[in-house]
């Protein structure tokens, strides 16, 4: 090889390297199991979720018990999360219709996302709704087709 080709091959190799570097500074963090995300009841529930959300497709994870749909991580879902009791947070009985509605408690929320925790539900579910612009107020609507599969998780209670 001549020192000419050493020098194209060198920086082929420095262009490819650094183009690994940027998608994976670019590419959003891997999102954390919740504590009891390898249940069997998370494994049911993950196995139900729908491919896309509101239009956001459905992005592979490596976590157990864990659900991303966009490639901004503009929904995530984390089961196995620890179980709330009784708040005085504001709760959402959130679904297609009343029949298979989930109550979901506002559990947090930024500028720019809100966080959810089903309520009464064993293992709990979170869900993490971003959005842009500083409006949470469609937030509560990305959990409507998320209604069906939670809803397999065994009710104990509900919010009042």
């Amino acid at each position: 090889m001549t020192r000419r080709q050493r020098g194209w091959a060198a920086l082929v190799v420095v262009a490819v390297v650094a183009a690994a570097v940027a998608a994976v500074l670019t590419r959003p963090p891997g999102v954390e199991a919740a504590r009891d995300g390898g249940s069997p009841a998370c494994a049911r529930l993950l196995a139900r979720l729908p491919g896309s959300l509101d239009g956001l497709a459905r992005v592979p994870q490596g976590a157990a018990g864990v659900a991303v749909w966009g490639a901004d991580q503009e929904v995530v879902l984390r089961c196995g999360a620890a179980v709330i009791g009784p708040t005085t947070k504001e709760c959402l009985p959130v679904g297609p219709d009343e029949a298979t509605s989930v109550d979901w408690v506002r559990d947090a929320q930024s500028d720019r996302a809100v966080r959810f925790l089903t309520y009464g539900r064993d293992p709990a579910v979170e869900v993490t709704v971003r959005f842009a612009g500083g409006d949470p107020s469609g937030a509560p609507s990305r959990l409507v087709d998320l209604a069906a599969p939670v809803g397999q998780v065994p009710q104990t209670r509900s919010c009042v």
